[in-house]
């Protein structure tokens, strides 16, 4: 008698057990993904986000004392920033964490930081923000401070950084960093004499 085969059966393959649950962790992530980024344009068609303003509308000096012993110059000044919130359905939130600069010629003058509060909708709210502050100034920038003043042509940079976050509705989002930066020429820069404001340009970012 012929020997007898062996009969041969398959062996398992579990490829494609995992090529199915891969599949389904992908098409469950297209839809997670899908879903978020419907609820965001949901968001952004029904509260329709504007992006808020910020202005220096005025400015005070108090102190403006050079010590020529150690070069050193000491300032107090209060600006008058102006926010505007143009949402009719978002509110902002300002946080702890914030930060004013005044420099001349990239040397620091003088620093402040602004109030925590919480800005409504359509609501525009004016700040005055107190700075102080003693840096060395070496004599060169004194001289050249000195011609600014003569000419009536001072530049300052008034730099702003504060963590905001957003409020749809009953909803907090995520806190943000939002940076402002503030180019301004004022006529002076004297305690004897209200400085006046002659041109101003701004430039802001978002850090998430």
């Amino acid at each position: 008698m012929g020997k007898r085969s062996v009969p041969r059966y398959p062996e398992d393959d579990d490829g494609g057990g995992c090529c199915g649950v891969l599949c389904w962790c992908c098409c469950i992530l297209v839809l997670i993904i899908a879903a978020i980024a419907g609820a965001v344009a949901y968001a952004f068609f029904i509260y329709k986000p504007k992006a808020p303003s910020y202005s220096v509308s005025n400015m005070s000096v108090s102190q403006f004392d050079f010590s020529s012993s150690d070069l050193t110059l000491y300032t107090k000044l209060v600006a008058t920033v102006r926010a505007e919130n143009p949402n009719e359905m978002i509110g902002i939130k300002y946080g702890d964490g914030s930060h004013t600069v005044v420099s001349y010629r990239g040397t620091p003058l003088c620093s402040g930081h602004l109030p925590t509060f919480f800005q409504g909708y359509k609501n525009v709210t004016v700040m005055e923000i107190s700075m102080e502050g003693r840096h060395g100034f070496g004599s060169g920038l004194q001289s050249a401070l000195e011609e600014s003043e003569k000419e009536g042509n001072v530049p300052l940079d008034v730099f702003v950084s504060v963590p905001v976050s957003l409020r749809f509705g009953s909803l907090d989002i995520r806190e943000v960093k939002v940076n402002v930066h503030c180019a301004l020429v004022v006529d002076s820069i004297s305690p004897k004499k209200k400085p006046t404001i002659k041109s101003a340009t701004y430039q802001g970012n978002v850090e998430f």
